[in-house]
């Protein structure tokens, strides 16, 4: 349909300006689209615009024309494989390279993360790490980095355990001009997981847009570990967008005399799990509970839309109920989300259901209207 085409062409367009200012002529469209104006994803809007709006519908085409020809697919919230109750229900699409079917990659997932100024400590504890989870078939989620850094050998580690997945969360455009990192494990991931990112072909990297990857890297998974970080590292920004979204956080103790343990210790002391390897991680997802309490209480993240005379797109605080199944939780977490809506046309939950043990599942439930 038309109409549904024009929709997926401005909300490329509108991923053109995430991480950045958005033009203000442009603010009606995008909180049209239930995007939220001021927050991480549009930071700040021009009080005037320099130059006459984009034709969104034009730009959209062109970045999606762009990303056919780059192997690259784009997903909006509600497609299939869209990772329900992550940061990225904040954004306008996804841009993925590889399998389009992220929620499923996510099933169970963790997040390694680290500086690019790494020890060798951090190196082989990277590596180890993510080699580990991999080997327990946990989906390890990284940065798509330059060759260096924790992201990088947990990357390569999680690469080295076949045919396990992983994610790798990118910063920049995923076609070839734009990304700037080691191409043969972009293409190794795009052939058995999925390659990232909150941007369109044609964009590079910037320190925005840098704060951006981090923040779908601490949403992305039930649980994020960081190895090094420096007191004063943007490594730290993953482990706050974790915590904040109700996330486990670990991190890896270090040498007291090393810059680039201070951050973890930093993240120690505020209560962040101690993670010496890949099993306190898995044990701390698997919960203290019996088996039989371990099935009751789901974790909900998620976004509501729905038809009241006007379209309305909301983020639903997160919450927990108690369910057999993950699908279970979904219904049930749909009235309680609906309850002051209950004659609301089209009401419809993009829900990310995440059980005790950290397995997480995107389930979408709709109005039969």
């Amino acid at each position: 349909m038309q109409a549904e085409e024009d929709i997926r062409d401005v909300a490329a367009a509108l991923s053109r300006y995430v991480g950045g200012p958005l033009p203000a002529d442009l603010t009606g469209t995008a909180e049209a689209h239930g995007l939220t104006i001021g927050g991480w994803v549009y930071p700040s809007v021009p009080e005037v615009s320099p130059q006459s709006p984009p034709d969104l519908r034009e730009l959209g085409q062109q970045l999606r024309r762009a990303a056919d020809r780059a192997g690259i697919v784009m997903l909006m919230r509600g497609d299939p494989g869209w990772p329900s109750g992550t940061g990225a229900d904040e954004l306008p699409c996804l841009w993925v390279r590889g399998d389009r079917d992220v929620a499923g990659l996510l099933r169970r997932a963790v997040t390694v993360a680290g500086v690019r100024e790494c020890t060798e400590y951090g190196q082989h504890v990277a590596t180890d790490l993510a080699f580990d989870l991999a080997a327990s078939q946990v989906t390890v989620v990284c940065g798509a980095a330059p060759a260096a850094g924790v992201d990088y050998y947990a990357w390569r580690a999680a690469l080295a355990h076949a045919p396990q997945q992983p994610v790798a969360v990118a910063a920049s455009g995923l076609d070839a001009e734009s990304f700037h990192g080691p191409r043969e494990l972009v293409e190794r991931t795009a052939r058995r997981g999925a390659v990232v990112s909150a941007f369109p072909p044609g964009l590079p990297a910037t320190w925005s847009r840098w704060s951006v990857r981090d923040r779908l890297l601490g949403t992305f998974t039930a649980a994020t570990v960081i190895v090094e970080a420096a007191a004063d590292s943007r490594t730290l920004d993953v482990a706050t967008a974790a915590s904040v979204s109700g996330r486990l956080v670990g991190a890896v103790p270090g040498p007291v005399s090393s810059k680039v343990s201070a951050g973890c210790h930093r993240l120690l002391a505020s209560g962040a799990m101690t993670v010496t390897g890949a099993q306190d991680i898995l044990r701390a997802l698997a919960g203290p509970g019996t088996a039989v309490e371990a099935t009751r209480v789901f974790r909900v993240y998620g976004t509501a839309s729905w038809d009241d005379g006007h379209w309305r797109t909301r983020r639903v605080p997160d919450f927990a109920v108690e369910a057999t199944s993950h699908h279970e939780a979904a219904d049930l977490a749909y009235e309680v989300v609906f309850a002051a809506h209950p004659g609301a046309a089209g009401a419809t939950l993009d829900a990310g259901i995440v059980d005790p043990g950290g397995t997480y599942e995107a389930v979408q439930v709709a109005s039969s209207d």
